[in-house]
């Protein structure tokens, strides 16, 4: 009886752990690019993971909590600490609606890139210019916005 109890303890901390470190949308709305990494820390809190992209570009992974269909939103920062993009990945295929949100909010497709469609637009909380990449693959969709001049040098 006694390790039952101890197990379940240690089971209801580890539960508890996992759910606050898990960020939140509200938290995810509050970050926008080109703020400098300790604002978005500030704003989070510490990632859950790290991830090395290509071409040496990392990213800070966060759990999502609470927002299905969204999993995962992720920073990617310059060598500076500047948030240059943010990724979100959804379950189940999105595209479609993510597509309408895009040109809802003033995106406008660039043309030639069927297989990883692009949007260009503006960031609604700064005005700055934004491309979007979006990408679907084993049942999740990947949306990607990245600061156009540094999409541009870095991305493309």
């Amino acid at each position: 009886m006694k390790k039952t109890g101890i197990v379940l303890v240690l089971s209801m901390m580890l539960l508890a752990a996992v759910n606050a470190f898990a960020v939140d949308t509200a938290a995810l709305d509050k970050v926008s690019v080109l703020m400098p990494k300790n604002q978005v820390l500030a704003i989070l809190g510490a990632p859950d993971e790290l991830m090395t992209l290509h071409e040496g570009l990392k990213a800070e992974v966060y759990h999502v909590k609470s927002s299905e269909p969204l999993l995962h939103a992720g920073c990617i920062y310059n060598s500076e600490g500047i948030l240059m993009g943010l990724s979100f990945v959804f379950s189940g295929h999105t595209a479609a609606d993510i597509i309408d949100r895009l040109k809802h909010h003033g995106f406008t497709p660039i043309p030639g890139q069927a297989n990883a469609p692009r949007f260009a637009g503006f960031d609604d909380d700064t005005g700055r210019p934004l491309i979007a990449i979006l990408t679907e693959r084993d049942n999740l969709t990947t949306i990607t916005t990245f600061e156009k001049a540094f999409y541009e040098a870095q991305v493309k």
